[in-house]
């Protein structure tokens, strides 16, 4: 008996601009499909050796696609740090440029001490 193909999710997690999101759910997808496959296959009559490794197959598929699911996680995870990470630096280099122009106008002598007559 002959072991059915199952289709590979090897290159889903790459991209030249990836849409984690997307590509998240994607793989959301082809993991439930492959879930799916994996208790009809389990629940079916095939010969113990050929539904043994088709069993092992398709762990393997599903676990090599929860680490991706994982990977693009992180990723997205890293993404939203660096973005808060980058608001905050122009949010604190804008205070700055405002401190800088504050003591540019009061640059002058007169205008830092006081007198009294």
């Amino acid at each position: 008996m002959s072991i059915p193909a199952v289709s590979s999710s090897a290159g889903a997690a790459s991209s030249s601009k990836p849409n984690v999101s997307g590509q998240i759910s994607q793989l959301q997808g082809q993991l439930k499909d492959l879930t799916q496959k994996l208790k009809a296959t389990s629940d079916s009559d095939m010969e113990a050796q050929a539904k043994t490794q088709m069993l092992q197959m398709l762990q393997a598929q599903i676990a090599a696609i929860q680490s991706q699911i994982q990977a693009l996680q992180q990723q997205q995870n890293q993404q939203q740090i660096q973005s808060k990470d980058g608001a905050q630096n122009k949010a604190v280099q804008a205070n700055e440029e405002t401190t800088a122009a504050r003591r540019s106008t009061l640059s002058t002598l007169g205008s830092q001490v006081d007198t009294y007559a």
